[in-house]
């Protein structure tokens, strides 16, 4: 009988071929585990640029928000400068004689409370301080240890103004960062409807930024934890450089914008750890959050764009009644030159107020305000959509029609007059004043301001609320006689 030893010779060849499925098992598990690790630091790789990514473009649009807001602001300061220099009263009552009566009712109330000046200052020609208005008093300072070497050259550049010729105002910071001022300046400068003419004076407006300022700013256009600092931003600060009208660079703006790449940090970790469990569940986790992020940004942009829009119409129009301001108006005419005038030509009216200094000496200027506010709401009343109403300055109101014939301007004019020279009641008491109106037509637009003005000085000279349309024959006042009720609003 054969004997064949089955049972000695399988448990050891079953013992070497487990062992080599286990080295075969762990040989391809080498490529799988160093597959997943790469695509797990690419991931990482990829999400942090992500995230850089992200990051800077914050970071861009929030400084280019800001650039914006700075411009604006600065723009604004400048415009309200140029309304108080390029203005006869203040050439009147500042260089042709010196009235601290007029001083102290222009600029200390109202601009510390209304337009948040504190600092209004007054040089001669040989730049001597003739009146300083510090934070809402007549009080002396030197603008040099307030202002630093700055002011100097600022005040400078506003005298570089050609002579007789309109002013440009002169606008930067100044100051140092514990006291920093954005700041303009401008030639006092009269002007008649032909020509204009300067003075040897400078006329000053800062305007603070200090804690309190920039808090606001802070809140109103997004940018926390706003403030001043000597050292450049961190990389995931936002920053602005601090530079002086004589390009002396004090410091930075410095904020902490809010950063889309940085809210994904919890979720990258959450992504790497999804990576080991599952590559799709964590790539289309990742995605689904980048287009959130996008969303993000495009309504940041979107808002950005609001508040740039916002800021340009806070730009063109009076901060007392609402309407448009000079700048409203040099738009409007400059727009005028395209459009094609109907036979008369382009309409313009310019509208004065009878006896407004009185109420305003007797009464007061809240009393005042009230007023202006009652006729420029009367004015809106009175014009058709297509027709905007504009506030000059004081009580100087003018409204420029679309497209409108002689007889609704006329009839305009006339209800104008008729209705603000009935009494009204404001605050439980009644006022009386008036208006006159000086009307134009023409089919220059350019000429259209200075004509109603000519045709506003004849009406003027005629008495109270009366209406005069301009014509050639009123430049020479001679013809005109002048009424005895006739007396300055």
């Amino acid at each position: 009988m054969r004997y064949e030893p089955v049972g000695h010779g399988s448990p050891p060849l079953q013992k070497v071929k487990g062992e080599a499925q286990a080295v075969e098992i762990r040989r391809l598990s080498k490529p799988f585990w160093i597959t997943v690790i790469i695509s797990a630091v690419s991931l990482m790789a990829f999400v942090s640029f992500l995230s850089w990514t992200l990051d800077r473009n914050s970071i861009r649009s929030s400084e280019h928000i800001f650039t914006a807001m700075l411009g604006d602001r600065s723009d604004h300061l400048a415009d309200i400068t140029l309304e108080y220099g390029y203005w006869n009263d203040a050439v009147e009552n500042l260089v042709e004689s010196f009235d601290m009566t007029w001083i102290r009712e222009t600029f200390v109330d109202y601009m510390q409370e209304e337009l948040q000046i504190d600092g209004i200052h007054l040089l001669d020609g040989n730049n001597q301080p003739k009146v300083h208005v510090v934070e809402g008093k007549v009080a002396n300072t030197d603008l040099r240890v307030r202002y630093g070497p700055s002011m100097s050259v600022l005040i400078a550049d506003a005298r570089n103004t050609p002579q007789d010729e309109a002013p440009v105002p002169a606008t930067g910071l100044v100051g140092n960062l514990e006291t920093l001022y954005l700041a303009s300046a401008v030639l006092l400068t009269s002007y008649t409807e032909d020509s204009d003419t300067s003075t040897d004076h400078v006329l000053v407006f800062a305007r603070p930024i200090n804690a309190s300022v920039l808090a606001d700013m802070a809140e109103k256009y997004h940018l926390p934890g706003l403030g001043l600092a000597q050292i450049p931003p961190a990389f995931w600060q936002a920053g602005y450089d601090i530079e002086t009208v004589d390009r002396r660079h004090l410091g930075f703006f410095v904020w902490n914008p809010e950063l889309a790449g940085f809210r994904m940090l919890p979720l990258l970790a959450l992504g790497v750890l999804a990576v080991y469990l599952g590559m799709y569940l964590s790539a289309r986790m990742f995605f689904h959050r980048a287009t959130d992020t996008v969303r993000a940004l495009a309504e940041a942009k979107h808002q950005a764009d609001k508040v740039k829009e916002l800021l340009a119409n806070q730009v063109r129009s009076d901060p007392l009644t609402g309407l448009g301001n000079r700048r409203l108006l040099d738009e409007k005419l400059a727009l005028l030159q395209d459009v094609k005038p109907l036979a008369d030509g382009h309409a313009l009216l310019y509208v004065d107020l009878d006896r407004f200094k009185e109420i305003n000496d007797t009464y007061g200027h809240e009393t005042g305000d009230l007023v202006l506010l009652h006729v420029a709401e009367a004015l809106t009343g009175l014009v058709n959509a297509d027709d905007t109403v504009v506030r000059l300055g004081g009580d100087e109101f003018v409204i420029v029609f679309g497209r409108a014939r002689r007889e609704r301007v006329l009839s305009a004019s006339r209800a104008i007059v008729e209705q603000l020279s009935r009494p009204v009641n404001l605050d439980g008491a009644t006022y009386t004043f008036g208006a006159s109106v000086g009307v134009a037509f023409s089919h220059k637009p350019s000429e259209l301001l200075r004509q109603a003005d000519v045709a506003l000085y004849s009406a003027k000279r005629r008495g109270r609320a009366q209406v005069a349309v301009y014509s050639s024959d009123l430049l020479d006042f001679r013809h005109v006689p002048i009424q005895s009720a006739a007396q300055p609003g």
